[in-house]
């Protein structure tokens, strides 16, 4: 693959994408949006936590590797783990104390939107779509204060029984209180001497400690769901956040109930436009029941995008019964690429899903169902659309509208994805699931789906590293619809003036 190539393309893509964005009537986005408090920790910061505790008792928390954060020394160990393999970890908490011992032993650098959904949800109202309406069941004033002041961005609200749209800051509940997570972002090269074990931080990387206060629900309030239908006109949703539904709660209900209502909301959505699409953002879930139920009950068969990182694939994959396939995603090595498609092909087909969007560092995979609406190069250019937004996300942590992107299109194409895609070729060529011309075009042919593979732009320092994967999957899924609306009315045109427009599902071409 074509180092320079690559570049001419991301510039294209993005070009293609910026002037077709406006056929978008707009998006949905729900549900998880909360205040991130950000600790870009040091080797002294490092070096203090350790020294709160024995080592023999780290060393034995360690080995227990905590699902969940109970006490300090449940941190602690969690942070350790994540540091010692350079990997992202989301590891939920029930206890407002540990919020209270953070402040009180480590402090955060600053806040920020947080969240999946409230990040994607400022993203989209910045990159000028129409209308961008969010969906946070557990919206506070302060909370609010945290969406970008823009005005295609709304939120539904239930006043004298009728739905209304209006800014966050005019529709959130004045009854509850904040969820405040915390961001440990650590560097590559940090040095670590723990528990008489010795390393270096091998990846740039974050422990999120995710705050589950017992009034969490993730649900939507009767009135607003019986009226959603009048939100619209909108193309598709963006859906996040399902990892907070818990097993049981204190009045009762059960996981079984939520994931119902999920469904039924995802029910209501696809009802407002035969073409709408839904996509899912999957993230780090440690209880497996709670994942497995996630990915059978509320993705397979009811949405048509899930978006998910490595070890997310490999996770997803255990679940669903693909133990030995799994193993291999998540220990990489010269076949965890192709373990990797090879997985991304597996959850395609067993959730019945019409794509399935993988970001990796260097590169990205994009799975697709046979009969997918658009040619192969116009999946490319949403994903090269979206590794240009991530670039940005990552050179300033946050994107501001569509001229910083645009400025990041001097970020560079990472020459390790290249390197890695380069290794992958001899599996697809040899397997005859392309040719050497279709491969160096990004495209993969199999006998039951397509693929577009990309090298991605990497930034070597990123000011931040929360946030990247929402705008890559954000990115790509909001790039996609906006060419099939494009498409639509283009064929519309064309009927009216009894032509023929026609949009196969694939493309050999540059």
């Amino acid at each position: 693959m074509d180092l320079e190539e690559w570049e001419q393309r991301h510039r294209e893509a993005f070009y293609e994408i910026k002037e077709n964005l406006p056929y978008l009537d707009g998006m949905f986005v729900a549900y998880n949006s909360n205040i991130d408090a950000i600790k870009h920790l040091t080797a002294s910061d490092v070096c203090h936590l350790l020294e709160l505790f024995e080592d023999n008792a780290l060393q034995e928390r360690t080995a227990v590797y905590p699902r969940e954060i109970g006490e300090p020394l449940d941190f602690l160990a969690r942070l350790v783990l994540s540091m010692r393999e350079g990997k992202a970890a989301e590891v939920p908490t029930y206890t407002a104390d540990i919020h209270a011992w953070l402040k009180e032993n480590l402090g955060f650098d600053y806040a920020r939107m947080g969240g999946q959904a409230g990040i994607i949800t400022n993203l989209l109202a910045r990159l000028g779509l129409n209308k961008v309406v969010a969906y946070v069941p557990w919206l506070s004033e302060e909370q609010a204060e945290y969406f970008a002041k823009s005005k295609n961005l709304l939120h539904p609200k239930i006043e004298g029984r009728k739905l209304v749209l209006k800014h966050p800051t005019e529709a959130f509940r004045p009854d509850i209180e904040s969820k405040v997570n915390w961001i440990l972002e650590y560097s590559k090269g940090l040095p670590v001497d723990c528990a008489g074990e010795k390393f270096t931080v091998p990846r740039d990387n974050r422990l999120i400690i995710s705050s589950r206060p017992k009034w969490l629900r993730l649900d939507m309030a009767r009135e607003l769901y019986e009226q959603l239908d009048s939100i619209g006109p909108l193309d598709g949703a963006i859906l996040s956040g399902y990892q907070m539904i818990k097993e049981e709660y204190e009045d009762g209900s059960t996981y079984k109930d939520y994931v119902k209502n999920s469904v039924k909301v995802i029910e209501k959505l696809r009802a407002l436009n035969p073409e709408f699409r839904i996509h899912v953002e999957l993230t780090s879930i440690q209880n497996r029941l709670i994942r497995r139920t996630i990915l059978e009950d509320i993705v397979a068969g009811h949405v048509h995008s899930l978006g998910l990182d490595t070890v997310e694939v490999a996770n997803a994959l255990n679940v669903l019964g693909y133990e030995e396939l799994s193993y291999a995603v998540i220990q990489k090595g010269e076949n965890g690429i192709i373990a990797l498609y090879q997985g991304a092909i597996r959850l395609l087909h067993d959730l019945s899903l019409e794509r399935v969007h993988v970001h990796c560092l260097g590169f990205y995979i994009c799975v697709l169902a046979k009969g997918h609406p658009l040619t192969l190069k116009e999946h490319r250019d949403a994903l090269l659309f979206s590794s240009t937004l991530a670039a940005t996300q990552a050179l300033q942590g946050k994107v501001l509208g569509l001229e910083d992107i645009e400025a990041s299109l001097k970020v560079p194409v990472s020459e390790k994805g290249l390197e890695d895609l380069d290794n992958f070729r001899l599996y697809c060529v040899g397997r005859k699931l392309c040719t050497p011309e279709e491969f160096e075009y990004g495209y993969v042919y199999g006998s039951d789906h397509d693929a577009v593979i990309i090298p991605s732009k990497v930034v070597s320092q990123p000011k931040a590293t929360v946030g990247i994967g929402d705008a890559i999957s954000a990115g790509a899924f909001t790039g996609m619809l906006a060419l099939i609306k494009r498409n639509m009315v283009g064929k519309a045109g064309a009927s009216g003036r009894k032509e023929e427009v026609s949009t196969p599902s694939s493309a050999s071409g540059p």
